[in-house]
């Protein structure tokens, strides 16, 4: 029990959404044999459960350390 309590602990929003919309394109392709509800229910179960969904987490909904820079620019000089 506590493993499942363990595994839910840091779901957001956005992962239960994407939980319950696998679900509920799982049971429109149990209903109706449309191929194409299958794979939604199967793409977005899988982003929900792995956590998986913008590349470099572009699209996160946890705080960013804003401190922390992405990429270092350094400002261009020419040589004379």
């Amino acid at each position: 029990m506590e493993q499942i309590k363990k595994l839910f602990q840091n779901w957001d929003v956005s992962r239960v959404i994407r939980l319950v919309l696998a679900i509920a394109f799982g049971v429109g392709y149990l209903v109706s044999k449309e191929s194409i509800y299958m794979f939604a229910a199967i793409f977005l179960g899988a982003q929900a459960v792995f956590n998986i969904s913008c590349p470099g987490g572009s699209c996160s909904t946890t705080p960013v350390n804003e401190e922390k820079p992405i990429v270092k620019v350094e400002k261009y000089e020419p040589k004379n």
